[in-house]
């Protein structure tokens, strides 16, 4: 996955399709520069993209559409409109997004590390990004782990400036909460391992950077009695800890909440039993009051409890239409939608008030931790770290 950041290219063939439908893309040039959406409809794309996650992928959307029916859908003269964007491939979707001159902003990918595929197809023209669960630190930060990021994913960092954002913590926050955890756990050796993937190797490098507190890293799973595994692949995940469980069976176990995954569990053997999985999130215990509400409204609409993820996409969908609302009369300007949201402060919201800031990140991270119990990943722990 390493080569998508350094393969560009994207970005002049997107403006080569739309350069006429569409004023503002050009090659090169500052942060400054703008796509202007004309006429009086603004549309905000939300992604269906195939997933390991399905029911937390359409929880995910649910919630989305919910928060949408709840909210005005104009602002000034011009209407707002969801629409669903179900393709092939992520990117594909992402073509679609940019395709229509009438796009305002995408509530981007699921499953955590999956942006890489939409976000450089986005920024080519200046389409605000959030996604509600994808926590893949190196879409937004500088990690050792991966070279060029965050600014490779980019493909017009110059043009437009960064124009991806997030809800949902990092999975540099998620390393602190899972070193929390194994702390809580009694972990003292720990051995650290990865897929390789930009993912995988980020959050596995923020665990590393995190160990402390009377863990010591050791060099092989076999001298551990904790191993953490990066990893969005759920079948790449499954026969790492199954073999760690064969060697090392009383070893526990730890994986990012790219593997909340039923084809992670379903792949697991039989000796794995001391499994451990965070996801962001809440516990019903320690929801906020709207975020309560949230959680009673979506039960009622849908006729189940929503997945622990899903409170993100409701959250994501609701602070994008806040934005356009603030925007007034620039709503339409794509730039001025980026800049807002970049920009919000002390936002009340089903999470809790939080900020974003420069760089696209949220200021809380809250994170439940899943353990396997008879081939289930079932909640059970809240960890809060600072963002």
């Amino acid at each position: 996955m390493r080569s998508r950041v350094l393969a560009r290219g994207r970005a002049a063939c997107a403006c080569a399709v739309l350069t006429a439908a569409v004023a503002g893309c050009t090659s090169s040039g500052s942060a400054n520069s703008s796509v202007t959406v004309s006429g009086n409809v603004l549309t905000i794309y939300v992604s269906a993209a195939p997933t390991d996650q399905p029911q937390v992928a359409q929880d995910v959307l649910d919630a989305e559409r919910l928060a949408f029916q709840q909210s005005p859908h104009s602002v000034g003269n011009r209407t707002i409109r969801m629409l669903t964007v179900r393709g092939s491939t992520i990117s594909a979707q992402a073509r679609t997004v940019i395709q229509d001159t009438s796009s305002v902003a995408y509530l981007g990918e699921i499953v955590p590390g999956s942006s890489y595929a939409s976000l450089g197809i986005t920024n080519a023209l200046d389409i605000l990004q959030v996604t509600p669960t994808d926590t893949a630190l190196e879409l937004t930060e500088t990690t050792p782990a991966v070279a060029n990021a965050p600014d490779g994913y980019y493909e017009s960092l110059g043009t437009y400036g960064r124009t991806f954002a997030r809800v949902v913590p990092t999975s540099g926050d998620e390393a602190k909460a899972q070193v929390q955890e194994m702390q809580a756990l009694g972990v003292s050796k720990l051995y650290v391992s990865s897929d390789g993937s930009d993912y995988g190797a980020a959050i596995a490098n923020a665990v590393t950077r995190d160990v402390g507190g009377g863990i010591t890293l050791v060099s092989s799973a076999a001298a551990a009695d904790g191993v953490f595994y990066g990893s969005a692949s759920p079948a790449v995940a499954a026969r790492f800890f199954n073999g760690v469980a064969g060697s090392n069976p009383s070893a526990k176990l730890f994986g990012p909440s790219a593997l909340d995954a039923p084809a992670f569990v379903s792949a697991l053997s039989p000796a794995v039993r001391n499994l451990y999985v965070s996801v962001p999130g809440f516990l019903k215990a320690d929801l906020t009051p709207a975020g309560t509400t949230f959680v009673s409204q979506f039960t009622s609409t849908f006729g189940h409890a929503p997945a622990v993820q899903a409170i993100f996409g409701y959250e994501a969908m609701a602070a994008v239409l806040s934005v356009l609302k603030q925007a007034g009369t620039s709503a339409n300007s794509r730039s001025t939608v980026v800049k807002d949201f970049l920009a919000i402060r002390n936002r009340q919201s089903v999470l809790g008030t939080y900020s974003i800031d420069s760089n696209g990140d949220t200021s809380i991270a809250p994170f439940v931790f899943n353990r396997l119990k008879s081939g289930q990943l079932v909640p059970f722990k809240f960890v809060s770290v600072s963002g």
